[in-house]
């Protein structure tokens, strides 16, 4: 009958009919198979059985379900949930269920229901597969057992005095009764530092059949840190009877303590609406260089220049390092600019001190706010969708640039379409913001369009004492309203001009300045208003200010496809000369100025000179005013604008007339007209010749011009 019991019982889905009575191997189930006859199923098949079949509570047996499917080589089927359970309730479970594995085994752990108990019950296992139900049982025979905790004990000592050094390790002794060779007991060992991580006890499980067992408990990582003690607990396996140690642990000493992180690194003046505090962490370790909490640690600021605090107070703080053995302090910025550090000491004196923090302005100052151009020419009068970029580089008065994400305006005059605002963005320790431009709509007469940029800043300042901030009677650059100056010529134009009149835009939002503009030019140069600093007349006022509109100009010119040659030496032309006035420099309203007569090249000119020479021209592009334009008596034709960056020019001859560009191709980057050499040379036995230029833009427009050439004296000069 043992033997039957420890093997358990093998059964199928199948129900077996004639034969004697069952035995305590005989299934119980309900089956979907066939329930007559012999043969062959394949049906899958469920058996049952235990590690031991004496069960006491301090040896708990271990009951394992196997399923196999119903092929003839029996192979297992994993995946299969197993119900478990006993038939009278004399055991307890480990748990109700289990999974097979890749053996087709699902196993728990069976123990009495009570330590005491005594008699016979069968362990039952079912399954379900597909919808072959299945089911197989076990006896098993529970024995009373006596089982109990003597003492617990170490031999380090349970009293403070007596505390297991950091590091240290201890013998552990645990006497038992009831233990025999016929009742052996399992035992298992826990403690809180161990669950942590910080500690081991060696061996951690066991089965005994002896009464007394030696441990060896080890703090691996220096628990007495964060626990006085750590209570070691002995739990009999079945019965769940415990006993517990309280083992007092002496806390590590610290070794060192260094500075971790400063988040952010930088920080930005009090007000200046940037981030203005810093979280600085400092860490303690110990000789093993664990971390250590429960340590006192004092920080301190190495200066408290402008109002600078810590955990908001102007003094040293002190606090205790957290389970990670750190301790974090917030740096507050004040109202200067400087560089601080934080210092961080332990009782012991054992000190460190954080990295630089820099405290900075953060706001863009006007001297330090500059706005570039990829293309001061580009084709564009034509031609709609010509692409130029527009890039600011702004910093703050100490030359360091300003914060992520500072927001830069862009604004243009008619010509074009240009992004609205642009985020800073610091690259390799420059800030940086970019717009993208478009020519298109209605374009200027004078084919010369103003870009503004600008953002939220301060007036630049002279810093007479050195201490980084402005002080009362400073120089200062006083700005007034920002102006979209269409003529670019440093001057606020309210009413009409050649381009309409000139706009503003007033930080405070008034339409009337307030004050005459402190100008401090004369002695510092660097002070100086132009059309790339513009701002309107009395709108200042009269003070410093860290909330003003820094801005820059420039301008684009909007060149024409096509080319208009201007001779830009008229030495060897003939008296045929054609002549023509263009506007060569800002159009002001006051006296017309900066208009000049040049001559232009008609394609039908003659040019005198010896066998080899140098024809020298200014490549402009063909800008034209409309009639009347601008409004005055002189015969303007247009404004002297150069052709496209990127235009080439080349140049031909007719036989005996050697021709090469000396210079000028391709058109350079800029916004004045440039000048372009062709060089001629005829052979021996030519005098005359014609010279043909072609000036292609980037579009591919090409205009041609062409010219006699003569080996020999002029007859008349070009007046």
């Amino acid at each position: 009958m043992k033997a039957l019991l420890a093997l358990g019982a093998v059964v199928t889905g199948l129900v077996g009919c004639g034969g004697g009575g069952g035995n305590s191997g005989t299934p119980v189930f309900g089956g979907d198979g066939p329930g007559t006859g012999g043969g062959t199923s394949a049906t899958p098949t469920l058996s049952v059985s235990l590690s031991t079949s004496t069960v006491t509570g301090a040896t708990p047996a271990t009951v394992s379900a196997q399923v196999l499917d119903g092929s003839a080589s029996k192979n297992p089927v994993p995946g299969v949930v197993v119900q478990f359970s006993t038939a009278n309730g004399l055991g307890s479970l480990s748990a109700p269920s289990a999974l097979t594995d890749t053996n087709g085994v699902a196993s728990v752990t069976l123990a009495p229901s009570a330590s005491a108990s005594s008699g016979a019950d069968n362990v039952v296992a079912s399954a379900q597969i597909g919808t072959t139900q299945l089911s197989a049982q076990a006896g098993f025979q529970l024995t009373a057992t006596s089982v109990a905790f003597d003492s617990f004990t170490s031999d380090v000592g349970n009293s403070p005095a007596n505390a297991l050094s950091a590091y240290g390790q201890a013998v552990l002794s645990l006497s038992m009764t009831g233990v025999s060779e016929t009742s052996p007991v399992t035992l298992s060992f826990t403690s809180t530092c161990a669950g942590e991580g910080k500690a081991s006890i060696s061996p951690s499980s066991l089965t005994s059949t002896t009464g007394t067992i030696s441990l060896t408990y080890k703090d691996t990582g220096g628990c007495g840190a964060s626990h006085a003690t750590d209570t070691i607990t002995a739990t009999i396996g079945g019965s769940g009877k415990t006993q517990q140690l309280v083992m007092n642990l002496n806390s590590p000493a610290a070794n060192s303590i260094s500075f971790v992180s400063a988040s952010p690194q930088t920080i930005y003046l009090k007000g200046s609406g940037y981030q203005e505090s810093s979280q600085v962490v400092f860490k303690v370790v110990d000789s093993n260089n664990n971390p250590l909490p429960n340590q006192q640690v004092t920080m301190n600021l190495t200066t408290f220049a402008g109002g600078l605090m810590l955990n908001s107070v102007q003094t040293a703080v002190t606090q205790t390092t957290d389970g990670n053995g750190q301790v974090t302090a917030i740096v507050n910025s004040g109202t200067v600019p400087t560089p601080v550090r934080v210092t961080a000491a332990l009782t012991n004196g054992i000190s460190t001190v954080s990295n630089s923090l820099a405290v900075a302005v953060g706001l863009p100052s006007e001297l330090n706010f500059s706005l570039a151009q990829t293309t001061k020419n580009i084709e564009g009068m034509n031609v709609d969708g010509t692409t130029n970029t527009y890039t600011v580089r702004a910093a703050d008065r100490s030359g360091n640039p300003v914060p992520d994400g500072t927001s830069i305006t862009f604004w243009s005059e008619i010509g074009g379409q240009i992004s609205a605002t642009a985020q800073t963005s610091v690259t390799n320790g420059i800030a940086t913001a970019s717009a993208s431009f478009v020519s298109s709509g209605t374009r200027p007469a004078d084919g010369r369009v103003t870009v503004v940029s600008y953002a939220l800043g301060e007036e630049s300042f002279v810093d007479l004492n050195g201490n980084n901030k402005f002080d009362l009677g400073e120089p200062f650059q006083d700005l007034g309203d920002i102006v979209l100056d269409r003529l670019f010529d440093g001057l606020y134009d309210a009413g009409a001009t050649p381009n309409g009149g000139d706009q503003y835009i007033s930080l405070s939002g008034s339409a009337a300045g307030s004050a005459t503009c402190t100008n401090f030019s004369s002695t510092y140069p660097q002070f100086a208003l132009s059309a790339n600093i513009p701002s309107r007349p009395a709108t200042c006022s009269a003070s410093w200010s860290s909330q003003t509109y820094v801005r820059r100009a420039v301008e684009t010119v909007l060149s024409t496809s096509s080319a208009r040659l201007l001779w830009a030496s008229t030495a060897g032309l003939d008296a045929s000369c054609a002549k023509i006035t263009l506007q060569d420099g800002p159009y002001i309203e006051s006296s017309f100025g900066h208009f000049s007569t040049y001559t232009l090249a008609t394609g039908g000119d003659t040019w005198y000179g010896g066998s080899r020479g140098v024809l020298s021209f200014i490549v402009a592009d063909a800008n034209t005013y409309p009639a009347g334009y601008p409004g005055n008596d002189v015969p303007v034709v247009g404004r002297l604008n150069p052709m496209a960056a990127g235009t080439t020019i080349s140049a031909s001859g007719t036989t005996g007339l050697s021709v090469t560009v000396a210079g000028g191709s391709p058109v350079a980057n800029s916004s004045e007209a440039t000048t372009a050499g062709v060089s001629y040379e005829f052979d021996a036995g030519v005098t005359s010749g014609t010279v043909t230029v072609s000036v292609k833009s980037p579009g591919g427009l090409t205009t041609t011009y062409s010219v006699d050439v003569i080996a020999g004296a002029r007859p008349s000069s070009c007046p």
